[in-house]
């Protein structure tokens, strides 16, 4: 939400932004921290290339608001050996300034401690302060919080979007509403709540005398590792549970992280008898792991007869989707942001047809059968 909004401040589009916490970022962009980076794969395909120009934006993001560094991250690949690896730099042409192929003495080198596998170097990766970025965002001049406002019902009128409360009275009314409320914006949008999926997600946090290891630069293999600035500690995570509320911290939980991160770094993350805090937070995602980015579809409107085009859908007028960022929200709400930004304004969009399409929420309802 803060992400969209400056993106639309920016385009000259002045915004409020209604939270129905009492403080911003206070649910999952709570976090101490998280990563960003780019992904790579043997096909070149729309989730790979959304996430790898998504990470620029991100970076862009990161460095104007000062709230993290861009100075790399490390993504362990046990799965290829080096040769393989630079194979695929030199087929798909992705230039070393964005990703390099690195033995496990070059990985080494760059982390700061002894690692047994062959890595990526995302160059221009690194690790964001959330709240931070949520901050930056929300001082753009154009940009106005909020508090407290939480949006149970929506409605259009001759005016715009009418937002009511739990007790049907008017909080907000705009022209244009951007729903960035995870799961509840389908609600909102009267749109099918099964496209989402919640997942809850634990982090482990380390005091720096607690931590066997603080690593140079972010280290990341299905969990992750990340020394905190300023020797605040180290940030171990996270669990990724689907269906599961539970919002209490479990020391389960915090064994599971301790685990993974063995596995990805070789040693143990944590000394004997180390203390471990946490925070509970809830992540959504989408079937095929690519947000919800764009005008919100009509479902009520007759179908297009081309059922692989989902610009051609029927849209409900004025009304946006910015969700469902799964586990990369850093890294992909800015683009995000962005895009919705150039839609609305009329501006050139950031990013080619196809993958618009594919980050497009009208996508799943050409997918559903009537």
């Amino acid at each position: 939400g803060a992400a969209a909004a400056r993106a639309l401040a920016l385009q000259g589009v002045p915004c409020t932004v209604l939270d129905a916490q009492q403080q911003p970022a206070s649910q999952a962009s709570g976090n101490p921290a998280g990563l960003f980076h780019g992904t790579v794969g043997a096909d070149d395909t729309p989730h790979t290339r959304w996430h790898r120009a998504a990470s620029f934006a991100a970076a862009d993001w990161v460095g104007a608001s000062q709230a993290g560094t861009s100075d790399g991250l490390l993504r362990l690949n046990g799965m290829h050996d080096l040769s393989a690896m630079r194979a695929l730099l030199a087929a798909q042409h992705l230039p070393t300034s964005y990703l390099q192929a690195l033995d496990a003495a070059q990985a080494s080198q760059r982390a700061g401690l002894p690692l047994a596998q062959t890595a990526w170097l995302f160059t221009q990766g690194g690790w964001a302060d959330p709240r931070a970025l949520v901050q930056h965002a929300l001082a753009t001049p154009g940009v106005t919080w909020q508090g407290d406002a939480h949006a149970h019902g929506i409605e259009c009128s001759a005016n715009g979007w009418l937002v009511r409360d739990r007790d049907a009275r008017a909080i907000a009314q705009a022209p244009v509403l951007v729903l960035a409320n995870a799961d509840d914006a389908l609600r909102l949008a009267a749109l099918p709540g099964d496209w989402v999926q919640r997942v809850r997600g634990q982090v482990t946090l380390l005091a720096a005398h607690d931590a066997a290891v603080m690593p140079l630069l972010p280290i990341a293999s299905g969990g992750y590792v990340l020394a905190l600035p300023n020797g605040a500690g180290l940030l171990v995570g996270a669990t990724s549970q689907p269906g599961d509320d539970e919002a209490q911290v479990r020391e389960a939980d915090h064994a599971s992280n301790l685990e993974r991160a063995r596995h990805v770094l070789g040693c143990n993350a944590a000394r004997d008898g180390a203390v471990m805090n946490g925070r509970v937070g809830w992540r959504v995602v989408t079937r095929d792991r690519l947000p919800l980015v764009g005008m919100a579809p009509d479902l009520a409107a007759p179908r297009p007869a081309r059922r692989d085009s989902p610009r051609l859908l029927m849209r409900q007028q004025s009304l946006y989707l910015h969700s469902a960022l799964g586990s990369r929200g850093i890294t992909t709400a800015a683009l995000g942001g962005e895009l919705l930004a150039a839609q609305l304004c009329g501006a050139p969009w950031p990013l080619e047809a196809d993958l618009v399409d594919a980050i497009d929420p009208a996508r799943f309802a050409l997918r559903t059968a009537r």
